[in-house]
């Protein structure tokens, strides 16, 4: 490789020797001599190959983190050929992998069988990161041939979305399994909250007698529980990018780290909870229950990006058949308008939809408003925001308009009555 200092120097020499021969002015040849001495000396001294004659280790830790945290990353480069190299290392910069502390590019004069390590923290986004290869240059004394090469160090960043722990969300699907869970089943069975009484029957448990009907009758009876079991929860993540055209792009940050929250609550109650992220393809993660499940589900929105598509622009298209009849469906996007006869005509077919709404207005107007115009803005979106409301709070969709500035727990304490099942 030639860089472009050599390139002039060329020019220059190529240029004296013509001028000075075609004028036959020995003043001009004469000038042209260093410039043939420098780049004479700078292609000797020139660094050999250096495929080969490098090798490179990376050390990344933590390989799992989640969103805020900081990873360390180290590149360790080694000698192996016979000549002392002068290199410059550089290892980056990534999109959305700042560095806090460190630098990602080092330069160091290496001599045969010699190391050297550039060490940094960084501070990534969500999201999957390939480190794949340290960009490596060896220089001569002049600076004139220099030699480039990518050595290959893959690894990868795995930058999963943060997440809140729920402590009370009591939306059930309309329909259960029969697997046991957290949701009520309106039908005595195993659990903890109570159903009734009825008569004593032969080979009954004696604990569950009822003293107090006993004691008042002078007849035995039993204490009946509500049965609890599990119930088909599908999480949908909108990312269609016209849904959040205009808006700031942490809205759609806020929006990953709602659909983890809730997707996480309902696999500690016991529920096998699946994941659709709905706009540019189908991404589908099948129903499952428990922890490992709940990483898979933290992996795939830890990758999700907005996309576009003709065929998924409306919700018309939502997978239904993969929805079980009676599921809760629990839909995280600001909505357009339109979506709302989708998700109506979910409700009468039998689902329960849950829509938790971002609202895009808390993070553009956050601040004070400096002139008529934003005000104006401002009371216009509110309106067309409350029409979209109405419509589908009348459908039957339950819906909560949700500040991302302030935590999702305390939007699900509201609740007057536990929305329970058919059965």
């Amino acid at each position: 490789m030639i860089s472009p200092k050599a390139r002039l120097e060329l020019f220059l020499l190529l240029f004296l020797l013509a001028v000075g021969l075609a004028l036959r002015h020995p003043g001009l040849l004469v000038l042209a001599i260093p410039f043939a001495w420098r780049l004479t000396f700078g292609l000797f001294f020139a660094p050999p190959e250096l495929r080969g004659t490098l090798t490179a280790r990376r050390l990344v830790w933590p390989k799992r983190l989640s969103e805020g945290g900081t990873v360390q990353v180290t590149v360790e480069v080694q000698n192996t050929g016979k000549y002392t190299l002068d290199l410059f290392l550089c290892d980056g910069p990534y999109a959305k992998f700042s560095v806090e502390s460190g630098n990602y590019w080092t330069t160091a004069v290496l001599p045969s069988g010699g190391s050297v390590s550039l060490s940094y923290r960084a501070k990534p986004a969500r999201g999957l990161y390939r480190l794949e290869a340290l960009l490596v240059e060896a220089r001569d004394p002049l600076g004139l041939a220099p030699r480039r090469l990518e050595l290959s160090c893959p690894a990868e960043v795995w930058v999963l979305p943060r997440y809140e722990d729920l402590s009370r969300l009591e939306i059930w699907a309309r329909r259960t399994l029969v697997m046991p869970g957290t949701a009520r089943a309106r039908r005595s069975g195993a659990g903890l909250e109570f159903y009734g009484v009825r008569e004593y029957r032969p080979g009954d448990q004696v604990r569950r007698l009822a003293w107090k009907v006993f004691a008042r009758r002078g007849e035995l009876a039993i204490v009946e529980f509500e049965e609890e079991r599990a119930a088909e929860v599908a999480v949908i993540l909108d990312v269609r990018a016209r849904t959040y055209l205009g808006a700031s792009p942490e809205l759609f940050e806020c929006a990953v780290r709602a659909a983890a929250s809730l997707a996480q609550y309902y696999l500690r109650q016991g529920h096998r909870v699946a994941l659709l992220k709905y706009g540019g393809v189908l991404d589908w993660v099948f129903p499952g229950y428990g922890r490992r499940h709940g990483e898979r589900i933290l992996w795939e929105l830890a990758q999700a990006e907005l996309g576009e598509s003709e065929v998924f622009a409306e919700l018309d298209y939502l997978p239904t058949r993969l929805l079980p009849l009676g599921s809760l469906l629990l839909f995280v996007s600001p909505l357009l308008f339109g979506d709302e006869e989708a998700l109506g005509k979910l409700v009468a077919r039998g689902y329960r939809v849950l829509v938790v709404l971002p609202d895009p207005t808390a993070l553009e107007f956050g601040k004070s408003l400096e002139t008529p115009e934003e005000k104006m803005a401002r009371q216009i979106l509110y309106l067309e925001r409350w029409v979209l409301l109405r419509r589908l709070r009348r459908s039957g969709v339950i819906v909560e308009v949700w500040d991302p500035r302030r935590p999702l727990s305390p939007l699900f304490r509201k609740f007057p009555t536990v929305l329970r099942p058919w059965r």
